[in-house]
């Protein structure tokens, strides 16, 4: 994890929320938001990204 996935993590949450689709608590930069972030960075380098998950609906 570092200061780019957080940033961006970040500004993921703070869209979730405008579009009033949040994926944690009201205060809470949860862990959705900081995986996606993280695969989207992973992804813009060219990397493969796969994400296994039961809880699908929180990373739409």
């Amino acid at each position: 994890m570092t200061t780019e996935v957080m940033l961006l993590a970040a500004q993921l949450w703070a869209q979730a929320r405008m579009r009033e689709r949040p994926t944690a608590e009201a205060n809470a930069l949860d862990g959705d938001v900081i995986l996606a972030a993280q695969a989207i960075l992973e992804a813009s380098e060219g990397n493969h990204v796969v994400i296994a998950t039961t809880n699908a609906p929180h990373l739409l």
